[in-house]
């Protein structure tokens, strides 16, 4: 597996990761958006994209994940684990959050095991759900 920067070829693959989580028609200007601020990782299994992983660094400054996603059949391989941890590498501010919904227990599993702690929650928001925030030290 290698973890890098996403070439122009990966668009269409990085494209139908988000769309597996976010709905597609939003899953072309939000990929176009971290891809514009290059903040855009993915991991390559292969030679085929398998996983990406969006992030802002400017959230109240500090580095917020915005997305995640590994395709299905690669699940449960520490792809997931090896984006995270690219992304604390890189990251300019020693706080790294990350968000789900409450009803998605692997991502809240997943959090857990990559060292993040709960941070608060969000209400109201369109999909009816509470958005759980979680959140890491870096260094």
């Amino acid at each position: 597996m290698e973890i890098r920067l996403p070439a122009a070829d990966d668009v269409d693959a990085l494209m139908s990761l988000a769309g597996q989580v976010i709905a597609s028609e939003r899953a072309g200007p939000f990929v176009r958006s971290h891809l514009d601020r290059h903040h855009v990782l993915v991991a390559e299994v292969d030679d085929a994209v398998v996983g990406l992983i969006l992030y802002r660094t400017d959230w109240f400054q500090c580095t917020f994940v915005s997305l995640v996603s590994v395709e299905k059949d690669h699940r449960r391989k520490g792809i997931a684990r090896a984006l995270y941890t690219a992304v604390e590498g890189i990251s300019p501010s020693p706080r790294l959050f990350s968000s789900t919904e409450e009803t998605n227990a692997v991502a809240i599993r997943m959090h857990t095991a990559l060292g993040f702690t709960p941070s608060g929650h969000i209400d109201n928001l369109p999909q009816g759900y509470r958005e759980l925030l979680f959140f890491k030290r870096l260094r």
